[in-house]
């Protein structure tokens, strides 16, 4: 079994950011955010079923449900704020957003 740290650290900064710049090229439209929104609370249902079994599944689905709504709230500020600039600031501020949750993980560890 491979150190969670390094899972986490792996999920955070490889495949978050992986995620959502796939989930990037969705189609801008309502029936897309409304998608997204439905797999928020998919990731989120599961992550709570899953949290008294394993709790590596657990935060790997509520990692998901975070990336899900980083992207669903960026796809809205898209939708919202029109342009090429706009829309690529957009995009990358919502790939850094996909890592914010290691640096919580990294402090919890440090002040226990």
């Amino acid at each position: 079994m491979a150190n969670p740290a390094l899972v986490l650290f792996v999920m955070g900064f490889v495949a978050a950011p992986l995620l959502g710049a796939v989930l990037f090229q969705l189609p801008n439209t309502l029936s897309a955010l409304i998608g997204l929104a439905l797999a928020v609370f998919i990731a989120s249902a599961l992550a709570l079923y899953l949290q008294e079994r394993s709790a590596l599944a657990s935060l790997a689905a509520l990692w998901t449900g975070w990336v899900l709504a980083v992207v669903m709230v960026a796809q809205a500020l898209r939708r919202r704020l029109p342009g090429a600039a706009n829309s690529r600031w957009t995009k990358r501020g919502a790939l850094l957003a996909c890592a914010l949750p290691w640096f919580g993980l990294a402090l919890a560890q440090m002040m226990d």
